[in-house]
């Protein structure tokens, strides 16, 4: 009886900690900052096109004229290619522009991102879009582009 009640408990407690570890895989509300968000010109500088979340990293200006690398969290490759990407639809040096919603430590690093390329078409994420973005704010200190709807 004893056994029976220890085993029990062990597969609570393992299926808690898987419990866990999936909830904080997409815990993004706290670490990202959906009170404001960037909009402006960019530069690709590397696809990352594996599961469980593409990323998409790319070269911004700030108003000061710093450059910085940034990244944004996107849906997975299965999703994406739904969505319309493959993994060729932005290579590095690509001029694009961004709209995304940044995280909250200040770190170069998002979330919710669009992107619009040379061409004019424009590419949806949707990857931690817990809100309509298009309300947010613009985050001040970045040189700001207008996104069309």
């Amino acid at each position: 009886m004893a056994r029976n009640f220890l085993v029990c408990l062990v597969l609570v407690l393992s299926i808690l900690a898987a419990c866990g570890a999936v909830f904080a895989h997409h815990a993004s509300g706290s670490a990202y900052d959906y009170k404001t968000k960037i909009v402006t010109k960019a530069v690709v500088t590397e696809v990352v096109w594996t599961n469980p979340h593409a990323q998409l990293f790319f070269d911004i200006k700030d108003n000061k004229g710093q450059v910085a690398n940034w990244g944004v969290e996107l849906n997975s490759p299965g999703n994406l290619i739904k969505l319309g990407w493959t993994k060729n639809t932005f290579k590095p040096g690509d001029e694009i522009i961004v709209q995304f919603v940044p995280s909250k430590e200040e770190r170069p690093f998002g979330i919710c991102g669009d992107f619009i390329k040379a061409d004019g078409k424009k590419y949806h994420n949707g990857q931690g879009c817990g809100t309509d973005i298009t309300k947010l704010p613009i985050k001040p200190g970045y040189p700001e582009v207008q996104f069309p709807d």
